[in-house]
Order: structure tokens, then C-alpha cells, then sequence
């Protein structure tokens, strides 16, 4: 009766070490996510201060003249890609930090340079190339 008992005690534990080391897991992973997507976010509140530290400080006075009397080409401005068929907004903050802010960018990109900046996966269903030429097909507008 005594080996029944020490078999019972060995076979709990096991299966109670297996039950922790999902809990573990689990937690682990999920934790992970948001820790991602906090230094996602932070490094996207890096990008725009750079940005407005560029902007404010190093224009010469008379180039901020110009830039005030004559508005940007509405091809170079900033664009929402979020208009485009398959880009939220992580994949439009993605094209943003890597410098693919206005048409012009994203309609001369490669392929698989966007397929990289947006870290497309291979469950993805989205073609890069889609949003190519439909860059191409506004800035021929």
C-alpha cells in the first residue's frame, strides 16, 4: 500500500510541475506583448520628437518664410495609409518610422522592402505590391 501511495505522490507532482509551466508560459508570453508594444510606442514618441526637434531648430529662418507662404504639394504630404485596404495602424506607423510618409514613397518602394518594414507575415493575406499600385494609381490621378 505504502509504493501506491509514493506512485500517486510522483504522478500529482508531475502534473502539477506540467500545470505551472504553462500557467508560466502563458503568462510569459502575454506579458511580452505589451511590453513589445510599449517600446513600439515609445519608440514612435522618439521619432516625433527628433522630428520636431529637426523642424524647429535647424530651418533657417528664410526657408520657414517660404514654407509658410506656399503649401506643400498634396502629393508629398503626409498620408494616412490607413485609407489603403489592409494597413492599420500598426502597419501605417511602421511605414511611417521608415521614412514612407507621403505617395510618392510608397509608389517607388520595392516590394519586398515594404513587406519588410511592415513585418508582414507569412499568414498575412495583404500584398505589398497591392498598395504599390495603388500609390501609383492616386499619384497618377
Amino acid at each position: 500500500m505504502k509504493k501506491k501511495h509514493r506512485t500517486n505522490f510522483l504522478l500529482g507532482a508531475a502534473f502539477g510541475a506540467l500545470i505551472c509551466a504553462i500557467v508560466w508560459y502563458w503568462q510569459k508570453s502575454t506579458a511580452d506583448e505589451g511590453a513589445l508594444d510599449l517600446l513600439d510606442r515609445l519608440a514612435e514618441t522618439q521619432a516625433k520628437m527628433r522630428r520636431y526637434v529637426e523642424t524647429a531648430e535647424f530651418i533657417p529662418p528664410q526657408v520657414q518664410q517660404v514654407l509658410q507662404t506656399q503649401p506643400p504639394s498634396p502629393a508629398l504630404a503626409p498620408f494616412d495609409w490607413k485609407q489603403f485596404n489592409g494597413i492599420g495602424p500598426t502597419f501605417a506607423r511602421r511605414l511611417h518610422e521608415a521614412g514612407i510618409v507621403a505617395l510618392p514613397d510608397l509608389a517607388h518602394a520595392d516590394p519586398d522592402q515594404v513587406r519588410e518594414i511592415t513585418k508582414l507575415q507569412s499568414w498575412h493575406v495583404h500584398d505589398p505590391q497591392d498598395w504599390i499600385d495603388e500609390a501609383q494609381r492616386l499619384l497618377s490621378q
